[in-house]
């Protein structure tokens, strides 16, 4: 694992050269968000290292300079700082959780620096703490609750939510039931539940949304949290008798491997095996072949934010921060994802979510999701009656 200080491996000799163009990453490489902030380093680099092997940029070799930041804010924007100051990189890559992405979106607001964020997803980054210099690659907490509503809408009368009791999860609720009213305006929830964070013990909570009989169950549960639960819900037959939709990472579908129960909706932000064309099938090969692993959501949405810095920097033939963002802005970039572009109104870019159900894989070891359907950005993101009336309230 990579210290505070500690630059990627692969680029430690690179980034000590007065001539790179330096990319600052604060990521918490440190708690629970380790293996996932981990994929993204390692998209970062593998994003790198292809520039590198292409001639570099404006004749330049490309440094990757990594900072934990172990999920605290604090730390977000002290390191930031240190980035940019003292380290003098040109361009940032947010972090892995969403409180240390609304400090590093802070800092280069400050020092006008443009970052592109790759995982934080909360509305407010876009929305009303907007500024000019960020821009972002992942969907929105309201952009994914919505894809979801949409998708599962349509599927029952009788809905029910079972979500960890925290923010990110309330306003995911707030914004699935926002747009179920318009999806499906007889549909009503009978039934939630609210376990805390790290809950060993599901039972209860089974019971209780089991007894209800809901038609579609919406989960909000992630990470170890979403393995417990569905371990623990398939022998009471859950899942054979409910449309469960839920968001997914790769992770949880490598944890659960074989007892993943099949026709679970599941949401994801950038599975490799649901890109488009030939450029994503030998990026999964390099991936596979640098790092034996098989890339996650993260890795894909790192390994974008390098090439659309890369296609910015080509276009503005500069590394300013004036030139780089109108170059962001104006510009549209063939990522994995497909081609991509950042709306002016709020700089988010332009990728959909994919809402398929599990179903065996055919060349991995664990469940995929098949039946994919690509929600488009501009069907989910919100309005600008919406952006300036959020920002017209902060």
């Amino acid at each position: 694992m990579l210290g505070a200080m500690a630059l990627g491996p692969s680029m430690a000799g690179a980034a000590r050269a007065q001539s790179d163009i330096k990319i600052g990453l604060t990521t918490d490489l440190t708690g629970i968000a380790a293996s996932y902030t981990r994929s993204t380093v390692n998209g970062v680099e593998l994003g790198i290292d292809e520039v590198n092997a292409a001639g570099g940029l404006l004749g330049r070799k490309v440094a990757l300079l990594v900072r934990d930041s172990q999920l605290k804010p604090d730390l977000g924007t002290t390191h930031t700082r240190d980035l940019i100051t003292r380290e003098k990189v040109d361009v940032l890559i947010g972090p892995n959780s969403s409180a240390v992405g609304l400090t590093v979106s802070a800092v280069a607001r400050q020092y006008q620096k443009p970052v592109i964020m790759t995982t934080p997803n909360t509305p407010r980054l876009p929305m009303e703490l907007f500024h000019p210099h960020f821009f972002t690659l992942v969907p929105s907490g309201l952009m994914e609750a919505r894809a979801m509503a949409e998708v599962m809408g349509p599927k029952g009368k009788k809905f029910a939510f079972i979500g960890g009791d925290y923010e990110a999860s309330h306003q995911g609720l707030k914004f699935f039931k926002e747009r179920l009213a318009k999806v499906n305006p007889g549909a009503e929830f009978i039934t939630e539940a609210w376990p805390k964070l790290g809950e060993p013990d599901y039972t209860s909570y089974i019971t209780k949304l089991a007894s209800a009989k809901p038609d579609v169950l919406f989960s909000y549960l992630w990470g170890a949290d979403l393995v417990g639960f569905i371990k623990q819900a398939k022998p009471y037959g859950l899942f054979n008798r409910t449309a469960v939709g839920t968001l997914l990472f790769m992770d949880d579908l490598k944890a659960l491997g074989q007892e993943m129960p099949d026709g679970i909706w599941g949401q994801m932000r950038a599975p490799f095996f649901a890109m488009p064309g030939d450029t994503a099938s030998r990026f999964v090969e390099r991936y596979r072949a640098k790092y034996n692993d098989y890339p996650a959501d993260f890795a894909i949405m790192g390994y974008e934010a390098v090439m659309a810095y890369a296609g910015a920097i080509k276009d503005a033939q500069s590394v300013e921060s004036a030139a780089l963002v109108k170059a962001l802005e104006a510009g549209t970039f063939d990522l994995l994802r497909g081609r991509t572009r950042f709306r002016q109104l709020d700089h988010q870019g332009d990728v959909p979510s994919f809402i398929g159900k599990t179903a065996a894989g055919d060349k991995v070891p664990f469940k995929v999701l098949a039946e994919v359907e690509r929600v488009p950005a501009d069907k989910i993101w919100p309005s600008e009656a919406e952006v300036l009336e959020a920002r017209k309230a902060k």
